[in-house]
């Protein structure tokens, strides 16, 4: 069996089924065709694993189809189909997404209009802030330091109070790798890599504020 076919086991929870229904999905897999593997739950899951949404019955089980499909082709036009997950899938689409057209050498501010139009066709409503929410993680994710004040240069106030709130809860984030990975620097040494920033007192009074970084 391949890695990718016993990722595939894995990713389904169906490594401890029996040789014969293995070995029956393990073909399923590779012909993209789950007609002859046994059982209900686990065609249909073969069905959705090779994409072919058409034979897959239940409403939900095709809802997650669609959404996979659409995620692996960045269609997000084909999220509608997703059922519960629309705007899910949309938000994975459009995350996706920013390897191909991210702007270069761009302030997050000069980069507004171009994001505005690359959201142009992904169905999210106008005043809905996670697309934008996405973006600025990624943009400033990217940061080394991170840099805040660079979202303090966006013109419209909504936009402006979204990536300084996101900054904020990505540094939340990092703060929890470096205590889950033991880096922050308990000893009162200097800041590892990624907690580096620009001066910011709110990101200094988050990290203050964290009494779990040091247990003990």
């Amino acid at each position: 069996m391949s890695r990718k076919q016993l990722g595939a086991l894995a990713a389904l929870g169906l490594t401890s089924c029996s040789p014969d229904a293995a070995t029956a999905l393990r073909d399923g897999l590779t012909a993209k065709d789950c007609s002859r593997v046994p059982g209900e739950d686990l065609r249909e899951a073969c069905w959705i694993e090779v994409h072919r949404c058409d034979q897959v019955e239940s409403e939900r089980g095709r809802a997650d189809c669609e959404f996979r499909v659409a995620e692996a082709k960045g269609d997000p036009e084909g999220c509608s189909r997703a059922g519960p997950w629309v705007d899910d899938c949309r938000l994975h689409v459009w995350s996706a997404s920013f390897h191909d057209w991210a702007p270069k050498g761009k302030t997050l501010a000069e980069a507004e209009p171009i994001v505005t139009a690359e959201l142009d066709g992904y169905g999210f409503a106008a005043d809905d802030p996670r697309p934008w929410s996405a973006w600025y993680r990624w943009s400033l994710g990217r940061m080394r330091p991170l840099d805040r004040a660079a979202c303090r240069e966006i013109a419209a106030p909504d936009h402006r109070e979204a990536c300084l709130q996101t900054g904020l809860a990505l540094y939340g984030d990092l703060l929890n790798v470096a205590r889950d990975r033991h880096l922050y620097p308990c000893d009162g040494g200097p800041l590892p890599g990624l907690l580096q920033s620009t001066p910011d007192p709110e990101l200094d009074a988050l990290r203050a504020s964290r009494t779990d970084l040091c247990p003990g």
